[in-house]
């Protein structure tokens, strides 16, 4: 009797925790795990471009960097990898000419995956892609790299083809069938490109944008931060700047300089509560995205970091909500104006236009109307000539626009129209009117071609799925965020054990699982640019080589070798050079000079096509400095430490020239 007496009382003091616990998550599910498919859309878009420009960035570094014609040759990296857990598609390819084709398919990939053609398929793959790009060279890898395969990663969960996407656009012709302009005035929308997305992924990509600003700040713990001193030493950094930073350093003063490191560090602070903050987010989440465009974007002309600042921008892109959409959705309105646009009843070709239309005219400015009484004679009888293709009325004074005024109309009224307008004008060549003149006179024959003779039958309506099918469906989104939710664990236990500030005591052994996990995509949680302190000593890699008529020249630079770096003005280096320079000279990385590095040094007659340019001997220098001390400007110990050194077997010099140099012993030039 006693059990039965309590278990009524734990189920009343259970019932209002187990409430709370549903709010709890409900509150979450709204505030941190919900997101507009229009955001997703507009992501989509800005990764994909940005993962074609760095796909083309890497393209033109493939010869030296990717091919086995560069420093490092596929086989080589197989048998001796640059990780415990290292794969790469591009392993696949050996020569130049195919890894052209690796890169030209990687960039088919992106595209696809930026238009939203296949979205799914392409963001797994672009996924695998550059993941692999990666692995192939991990030496070349930075927190940009990082960056770019975390949010690559995370796209893969998102619908980021709900909406602007060829996807979207072929879904909604599937199931909307407009047959006759009363269709066409139906602007109701489904309910997929409506309703906002619900998934950890949601929670999991906000969370770790702020950690990674969360942690670039706490990791900044050093004195050359807390004295303001940081701005100045990256700007003497002449392996990274820009011309721009040449041009700031010269003229900014010390007090300028000092303002803008501790400015760094307040604005990376502000950003972990204003992109966290729950409330008053179209205020928080608006400052969010300004300080990171400012941040990221000063860091972007100011140095060349590769992927990094641009990617975090990109990153950014997740962060409007609905009631930012609705806000710019009254700006526009309020700068744009409806018009009507009268087409060609008996026309195939201008009703599939319309039907086009409909779909860009998010804001529903537009309204369509036949022009089938306009094809009557003078007599009310048919025979009179046809109307034009279309024309656009002002149903305010009833001014009408045709040929290219009738397209500028239609532009400026569609979302975004009006910065449209210049690629629209370029797609037609610049002639607009020109075009729309001639598919009016060859809207016949042109419907034709397209197939557009008959109207499309309408699609039957489909019923409700089958239990089955609804528990398929159920089943593949419990997979997805119980994915999801090992993805969180590893992405959490990978920062505890990779970021420095986080004290000992939590550190803890990875399981080999999930060690795979994050190593083989190289997901990695390690933040802090320029951490604890910045670097105050500025370095590059000369090569002092030998050819076989007696001149000395850098096969990097086609000139004479440089091992003064004390008087540079930047090196104009490109991110991939710079990082590469930069790890080869570390004793970790012996076992890719020799035969990588020495290898591709002695092919430089083979790219020069100069028999004269064969290579007899050379030396490879780190050349390093110190950068100039807060309020001065010129470097100091300027110092080459030879890292690896060559003389081909058996050479003996010809008549008149002078003997090769002896071996330079190498040295350390760091771990």
């Amino acid at each position: 009797m006693r059990g039965a007496d309590e278990e009524p009382s734990a189920a009343v003091a259970g019932a209002p925790a187990e409430g709370r616990l549903r709010r709890l998550g409900r509150w979450i599910r709204e505030h941190y795990c919900t997101i507009d498919v229009r955001t997703l859309g507009l992501f989509r878009l800005v990764l994909g471009a940005l993962l074609m420009g760095d796909c083309l960035r890497h393209w033109a570094e493939a010869s030296w960097i990717y091919s086995n014609e560069g420093v490092l040759t596929n086989h080589y990296h197989l048998f001796h990898p640059s990780s415990g857990f290292n794969f790469s598609l591009y392993h696949a390819f050996s020569s130049l000419g195919e890894v052209h084709v690796a890169f030209a398919l990687s960039l088919f990939c992106f595209f696809c995956f930026f238009i939203g053609w296949h979205t799914r398929l392409f963001s797994i793959l672009s996924f695998i892609l550059v993941t692999s790009r990666d692995n192939r060279i991990v030496m070349i890898e930075n927190g940009g790299y990082v960056v770019v395969n975390l949010i690559t990663c995370w796209a893969m969960f998102m619908p980021t083809g709900r909406r602007f996407s060829v996807d979207a656009l072929i879904r909604s012709y599937r199931e909307r069938q407009e047959r006759t302009a009363a269709d066409l005035a139906d602007r109701r929308r489904p309910a997929w490109a409506e309703q906002p997305y619900v998934s950890g992924i949601v929670l999991l990509a906000i969370l770790n944008l702020a950690t990674i600003y969360y942690f670039n700040v706490v990791n900044k713990s050093g004195q050359i931060w807390r004295r303001g001193e940081t701005v100045h030493y990256v700007l003497h950094l002449d392996r990274m700047v820009t011309g721009l930073a040449v041009v700031a350093r010269e003229y900014l003063p010390l007090w300028t300089k000092k303002g803008l490191t501790w400015g760094v560090l307040v604005l990376e602070a502000l950003l972990v509560p204003w992109i966290l903050s729950p409330y008053g987010r179209r205020v928080t989440r608006a400052l969010a995205m300004g300080g990171m465009w400012g941040l990221h974007g000063s860091f972007g002309v100011m140095m060349r970091l590769g992927p990094f600042s641009w990617f975090m921008i990109a990153w950014s892109f997740l962060l409007p909500t609905a009631q930012h959409w609705e806000a710019l959705e009254r700006w526009y309105r309020r700068r744009a104006a409806p018009r009507v646009v009268v087409y060609d009843g008996g026309s195939p070709l201008a009703f599939a236009l319309m039907r086009f239309l409909v779909r860009l005219d998010a804001l529903e400015l537009l309204r369509f109307e036949e022009a089938r009484a306009a094809a009557a004679g003078a007599d009310g009888e048919a025979g009179g000539p046809r109307p034009e293709l279309l024309v656009v009325r002002d149903p305010a004074d009833g001014r009408l626009f045709q040929g290219a005024g009738a397209l500028r109309e239609i532009v400026q009224a569609l979302p975004g129209g009006r910065f449209a307008r210049p690629v629209v004008w370029a797609l037609t060549l610049g002639a607009p009117g020109a075009l729309l003149g001639l598919a009016s006179r060859r809207r016949d024959e042109i419907a034709r071609f397209f197939g557009l003779g008959r109207r499309a039958r309408a699609r039957a309506v489909e019923g409700p799925p089958s239990p089955l099918s609804a528990k398929l469906a159920h089943g593949r989104v419990v997979a997805r965020e119980a994915l999801v939710a090992y993805l969180g664990l590893c992405a959490v236990s990978q920062a505890i054990n990779e970021n420095k500030s986080v004290p000992a005591v939590l550190k803890h052994k990875q399981p080999t699982f999930v060690q795979a996990t994050i190593v083989y995509p190289r997901l990695l949680q390690g933040w802090g640019m320029f951490a604890p302190n910045p670097i105050t000593e500025d370095g590059s890699l000369a090569v002092d080589a030998i050819t076989i008529d007696g001149r000395h020249v850098d096969p990097f630079t086609g000139e004479p070798p440089d091992l003064d770096l004390s008087d540079a003005r930047g090196l104009g280096l490109g991110q991939i050079k710079q990082d590469y320079f930069n790890r080869i000279r570390l004793d970790r990385n012996k076992a890719f000079r020799r035969p990588g590095l020495q290898e591709f040094l002695l092919r430089y007659p083979e790219r020069t096509g100069r028999p004269e340019d064969e290579i007899v001997a050379f030396d490879v220098y780190w050349v390093r400095d110190q950068c100039p001390r807060p309020g001065e400007d010129a470097p100091f110990k300027n110092e080459a430490i030879p890292i690896l050194s060559y003389r081909k077997p058996g050479y003996r010099a010809r008549s008149g020239m002078p003997a090769l140099p002896p071996v330079k012993k190498e040295e350390s030039a760091g771990n």
